[in-house]
């Protein structure tokens, strides 16, 4: 019979932290604030707030609120001829309205792939550079698409564009890799 030294080291051993190999993951993860979930907010809050193409013609005394989808399209030149606004401004209310548009569509694409590394298990250093670098890649877009009118710095916003869209496409393959890892050694993922 072993003395009940050597049993409660036998019990140590057993459920020891640091000999588990999700531990230094764990670990990792609590080094680090999670900035995924207000991330996605942020993105929320600059698709929909920020970049909601009313203000600025709310600032020029043009926004209809029965139709505001088609109000550009049909009313533009006619707010251009009656004064109201120059042809530069029209053209920059119109790619404000697309720029808008583009960002609440790459929204559930963004909020996917957060959400895919939180569930992961995904190093919160991870999801914190994603999250920073997608947002930082969108309000370049954003910028660039509403202010620039010339087409050396129209490559600037397509770049800006690929770039945010490649991070979440990386970010789904790293979330795939976490959720897989050693499926095809026969160990568990979680």
């Amino acid at each position: 019979m072993s003395s009940i030294t050597d049993r409660a080291a036998g019990l140590i051993s057993r459920v020891n932290p640091l000999k588990d190999p999700g531990f230094a993951q764990n670990a990792s993860r609590a080094l680090s604030y999670n900035y995924g979930p207000v991330s996605i907010l942020a993105a929320f809050a600059g698709s929909h707030l920020l970049l909601q193409h009313r203000l600025p013609m709310l600032f020029y005394g043009l926004d209809n609120n029965v139709y505001p989808r088609d109000d550009l399209r049909v009313n533009g030149e006619k707010h251009v001829a009656s004064g109201k606004i120059t042809p530069a401004q029209l053209r920059r209310l119109k790619r404000w309205e697309a720029a808008h548009y583009n960002a609440v569509e790459s929204l559930p694409v963004f909020i996917g792939a957060i959400l895919s590394l939180q569930f992961s298990g995904a190093s919160n250093r991870l999801i914190n550079r994603v999250a920073g670098v997608y947002l930082t890649a969108r309000a370049a877009y954003a910028v660039l698409y509403i202010t620039a009118e010339d087409p050396k710095l129209a490559w600037g916003r397509t770049i800006a564009w690929w770039t945010g869209n490649i991070t979440c496409i990386y970010s789904l393959v790293q979330a795939a890799k976490h959720l897989n890892h050693g499926v095809a050694t026969g160990v568990t993922a979680l």
